[in-house]
């Protein structure tokens, strides 16, 4: 028999004592017979004769079965706790700037203060005009009707001068009433100087249920077209196209069994290779563990809910807005959901129990061969027996639907070797620190990738707290087929012990390498004052110099947000030939804001 550990149970079971409190009020419990082995699913919530679920009683059922949300992405978790304060437009001039920094959104929009969590993809259009496209997490998009513009949780820019400006297009277009564009967006550019695909969250809105309709916590994907105008870009998005079906969250409100493979997808990113005309959508696949409810406690049974990586892929058509559900093909299982520990059996590398898998980022090489990146035991490390995180990479060639290099068979683990690391290659996170004025507390260590076709390489890139407890920078490249790792270096340039964190990578045409990151090196340790840094380097294993993107610093601990984390769990840059386009989130306005500025 296996079980979580202690700590998490303790939790969790924190949690549930109190939600079977609720289920009981509302007469939907499932109570074991005493000393049975816990098997039996909960009933489903109950609501008053003839009356339809609501948006909340749909949340309150899924963050049950998340159970701990602290490892869930913002999108997610904004989903599940959205804003409820009146909404109250605010004042600002458009077209805010620093210098060179650009406000790709139009804060006299807002209804709500957050705007963080950003991604850009950039190319050439005809007539030399740059095309850049930004997206971020909005908080306003609860305040509005999801088949609005205002309704999306993702918001996104435009720019056809190389992000000099930008035309804020508010948020994704929708045509379902029971889902919601709800943020973690990513875009890729389609190379062909028009087409952008935006990859983001797609969970049920706050009608979901109440027509009898299905309703699901996904991943959908939009073409953009982008057409120049005498008046400026006209941009137009085809309707949501779902990536994967992970079920009728519905039926846990109509089912006493709900379906044992039910689940949400989180943290997406997407990715696009010209060659092959390969889209693919990484994400991590949380099952809902049964739970099973007595009068005052509930356990959980089946699915740990320790998240699976996945990556699904489809063709993209000659006409990019002609891509369908039908495109994709079934995901696949790079890493898959790992189950707790037997009961006295610590968690480690070797075993590959009982840890929480997260943070997955997919890069497709010339040819269609997919590289996926995540970090292992993020959030479980704080309570499975094993204290340390590992940063996985994965090859799933073109039209397979297993990784030949990286899955469970032939791990592939970037820390492995890197100072201080364990001998498996597990290192200290900064998922273990509070980071001052960040307010979600914890850090993460997602890892970036790059596949840079002219060297025929992957290039990784991720933080860790290896030398000092808030991190540095790392990076290490491989061969295409993952057979081999080189040396891991050191990016930043930081001395003093101050925070580096949430790196960005891409490689320009050229094979330079540009990482940027969130940098406190200016204020030190013990400031909460933030920076955006890059290091561009022709070789791998060559530093160069640390330059400054933001031109001023944030101080995090004097900006207020309604939206968690206030900046973001990720950053983006992306290159089209030699230029680099960076995206960041910035408060020097007094809110979180999306950040752009090239080199």
């Amino acid at each position: 028999m296996s079980r979580e550990p202690s700590v998490r149970v303790a939790k969790r079971n924190a949690v549930l004592g109190a939600v079977a409190v609720v289920v009981a009020s509302l007469g939907a419990v499932a109570t074991p017979a005493a000393g049975a082995v816990a098997t039996a699913a909960a009933g489903p919530v109950s609501r008053a004769a003839g009356a339809a679920p609501s948006g909340n009683q749909l949340r309150a059922a899924v963050g049950i079965r998340l159970g701990n949300q602290d490892r869930l992405s913002s999108g997610v978790r904004m989903w599940l706790d959205p804003p409820t304060a009146s909404a109250r437009a605010r004042v600002a001039l458009p077209g805010v700037r620093f210098g060179t920094n650009v406000d790709a959104n139009d804060p006299a929009h807002d209804v709500a203060a957050g705007q963080s969590e950003t991604a850009i993809a950039a190319q050439m259009a005809p007539g030399g005009r740059r095309l850049v496209m930004v997206g971020w997490n909005d908080v306003s998009g609860f305040f509005a009707a999801p088949t609005t513009r205002a309704g999306s949780a993702t918001g996104v820019a435009v720019s056809e001068d190389g992000g000099r400006s930008f035309t804020d297009l508010i948020g994704l277009p929708n045509n379902n009433t029971d889902q919601q564009w709800s943020g973690d967006p990513s875009i890729t550019s389609l190379g062909d100087g028009v087409h952008f695909a935006v990859a983001s969250l797609y969970f049920p809105s706050a009608a979901a249920c109440a027509d009898g309709l299905p309703a699901q916590s996904t991943v959908a994907v939009t073409i953009a077209s982008v057409q120049h105008t005498a008046t400026g870009p006209q941009t137009t998005f085809t309707a949501p196209i779902e990536v994967s079906q992970p079920g009728d969250l519905c039926q846990l409100f109509t089912s006493p069994n709900p379906p044992p493979n039910l689940a949400s997808l989180d943290k997406d990113w997407i990715s696009y290779d010209r060659t092959s005309r390969t889209v693919a959508v990484s994400y991590t696949r949380f099952y809902y563990p049964t739970l099973v409810c007595g009068p005052k406690t509930c356990t959980t049974a089946g699915h740990s809910g320790n998240g699976q990586i996945e990556v699904a892929r489809a063709h993209l058509p000659i006409d990019p807005t002609g891509l369908s559900v039908a495109n994709f093909s079934r995901p696949a299982v790079v890493w898959p959901e790992e189950a707790f520990c037997p009961t006295g059996v610590p968690s480690s590398e070797q075993l590959r129990c009982g840890a929480f898998n997260q943070g997955a980022y997919v890069a497709v090489a010339a040819g269609g061969g997919s590289y996926v990146a995540w970090e292992r035991n993020l959030g479980s490390n704080l309570g499975d027996g094993d204290p340390f995180v590992y940063e996985h990479a994965a090859l799933v060639p073109a039209g397979a639907t297993t990784a030949v290099r990286g899955g469970p068979a032939a791990p592939v683990v970037l820390t492995t070797g890197q100072p201080n690391s364990t001998g498996d290659g597990g290192v200290k996170s900064l998922g273990s620190v509070v980071i001052a004025g960040y307010d979600r507390g914890l850090g993460n260590d997602f890892p970036r990738l790059a596949v840079d076709n002219t060297h025929g390489r992957v290039v990784f890139a991720w933080n860790d707290a290896s030398l000092h407890p808030l991190g540095n920078i790392w990076l290490r490249t491989a061969p295409l087929s993952l057979s081999a790792l080189t040396a891991t270096h050191r990016v930043d340039d930081g001395t003093s012990y101050a925070l580096h964190f949430l790196p960005a990578v891409s490689i320009r045409s050229d094979g330079t390498i540009c990482t940027s990151w969130y940098d406190r090196h200016r204020g030190g340790a013990t400031s909460t004052l933030t920076d955006y840094y890059a290091d561009c380097r022709v070789n791998p294993a060559v530093n160069a110099t640390d330059v400054p993107i933001s031109t001023g610093s944030t101080d995090w601990a004097g900006t207020g947000s309604l939206i968690t984390p206030n900046f973001g769990d990720y950053t983006g840059n992306t290159t089209d030939g030699t230029r680099t386009y960076f995206t960041w989130t910035d408060g020097r306005i007094g809110v979180p804001q999306p950040f752009t500025d090239s080199r």
